[in-house]
């Protein structure tokens, strides 16, 4: 069977270190499923926070529930900007993101948690048809982002791996609160 270029997890020359806890974060299986599946799962989760919890800030983390959803939405663009462009062989490089710089002037406290939740969604939508039409050997092409080489099929992965790894986070917050 011929396994698609997609799914096979970029080793660690197609990434910065610093991006390894997201990639490792990627359950084994289907990038694109994988992908997809964390919309079901988003919308599930962020149903049964109640909008006041949304905004409580649980020590020693410095975001709120709604700041750690719009900075997944605010990594969701860059890296899929990203992978578009690298994957179309535009190869100019991408510069880095300050997260906080994000954060702090998003304003992501004025909406409902749902309407981020719902904006999360429609980008990760969107990527995965982009992801679809990727061709093979674009998975393989390398550009630079953040002052380090990158892979298309990287960045695939990074996009998973950082819901994933928020995600955690977030689970263990709202537990524990």
């Amino acid at each position: 069977m011929n396994i698609p270029a997609y799914n096979h997890r970029p080793n660690r020359s197609e990434y910065f270190d610093y991006y390894d806890t997201y990639v490792q974060n990627v359950p084994e299986g289907d990038l694109l499923e994988s992908a997809s599946s964390q919309v079901l799962e988003l919308q599930e989760f962020f149903a049964s926070v109640p909008e006041l919890q949304s905004t409580v800030l649980h020590a020693p983390y410095t975001w709120t529930i709604k700041q750690v959803v719009g900075h997944m939405i605010d990594t969701e663009r860059i890296f899929a900007n990203r992978l578009h462009r690298f994957a179309c062989g535009d190869f100019q490089p991408e510069s880095g993101m300050d997260q906080d710089v994000y954060v702090k002037n998003c304003n992501y406290e004025a909406p409902t948690l749902a309407s981020l939740v719902d904006e999360w969604k429609f980008l990760r939508h969107a990527n995965v048809l982009l992801m679809r039409r990727i061709t093979p050997c674009a998975w393989d092409n390398i550009g630079v982002a953040s002052e380090h080489k990158v892979s298309v099929r990287a960045l695939g992965y990074m996009l998973v791996g950082h819901v994933a790894y928020h995600m955690k986070i977030v689970r263990s917050r709202i537990e524990n609160s």
